[in-house]
């Protein structure tokens, strides 16, 4: 049985058919006010551990098998912006040999998955976090797919890649002190604000409506933390290589009837 966290339980065997489109599927924004999800997808590692597999066998189910299905049947939905944390600044003190199999993934990922969905749904590509840092295949694979999606824009799909927030937060503040000395301004010369260097910044949606993290964990781990501060939090006990659409949907239906104040 799956069940939602701390935050609601809820019953979502009854439908695992997610090879089904949800062609029929309406807007999401119309149907359920959603424009934006963000996924932390955890649990990769415990799932291969619970079947005595390499962990490299649940990180390539999570990555490779369960989130290209995922991100295609969200945008078939008409979700307009995907956030998915595939990898933070702190996964970089695992053992090598599991880091250096999360850039081998990674690098698959971008180079034969991610320019399928872009093209499909005439995606944006866009990379939160830190370049330098990632194995050079990975870096290459990324550049280029944001040089080739630059122009795309009906969805958004935002890639974090040895992103954290405290960083994310770091760079921005970095980057504003950088504007205010040199004199820029914002938009209409209004005054620039640390939102306005955030790795999402220039985005149309870049607050998530909806963030999901899976595999019982209950806890942000510094993930978006200005862009989530008014986020809806579902916290799933499904590892993330046991996710479905049908889980997301019903996780929509129960968002519907939020009532979201933002502070009012």
């Amino acid at each position: 049985m799956s069940k939602l966290g701390s935050l609601g339980t809820m019953d979502i065997t009854q439908r695992r058919d997610t090879g089904n489109r949800d062609n029929a599927a309406t807007d999401w924004h119309s149907k359920y006010g959603i424009r934006h999800i963000a996924i932390i997808p955890d649990g990769n590692r415990r799932w291969a551990r619970q079947r005595s597999l390499p962990i490299e066998v649940g990180h390539a189910n999570g990555l490779l098998r369960v989130l290209p299905d995922l991100v295609h049947q969200l945008c078939d939905a008409g979700v307009h912006t995907i956030t998915v944390w595939g990898f933070s600044t702190e996964n970089w003190t695992r053992e090598q040999e599991e880091v250096k199999h999360l850039m081998k993934i990674s690098a698959e990922f971008l180079r034969h998955h991610i320019m399928d969905i872009a093209n499909r749904h005439h995606a944006r590509v866009c990379h939160l976090g830190r370049k330098d840092r990632l194995f050079p295949e990975v870096r290459e694979a990324l550049l280029a797919v944001e040089k080739a999606t630059a122009h795309h824009d009906q969805h958004v799909y935002n890639v974090a890649l040895d992103y954290g927030g405290t960083d994310e937060m770091l760079r921005a503040t970095k980057k504003l002190a950088e504007a205010v000395q040199k004199g820029e301004t914002g938009k209409d010369g209004e005054e620039l604000s640390v939102l306005d260097f955030l790795d999402t910044a220039g985005q149309p949606h870049p607050f998530p409506d909806v963030v999901v993290r899976s595999s019982g964990e209950h806890r942000m781990s510094g993930f978006l933390p200005l862009q989530t501060v008014y986020s809806e939090l579902f916290f799933v006990e499904d590892l993330f290589p046991e996710f479905s659409f049908e889980l997301i949907r019903d996780i929509a239906e129960q968002f519907r009837w939020r009532k979201r104040r933002f502070g009012s």
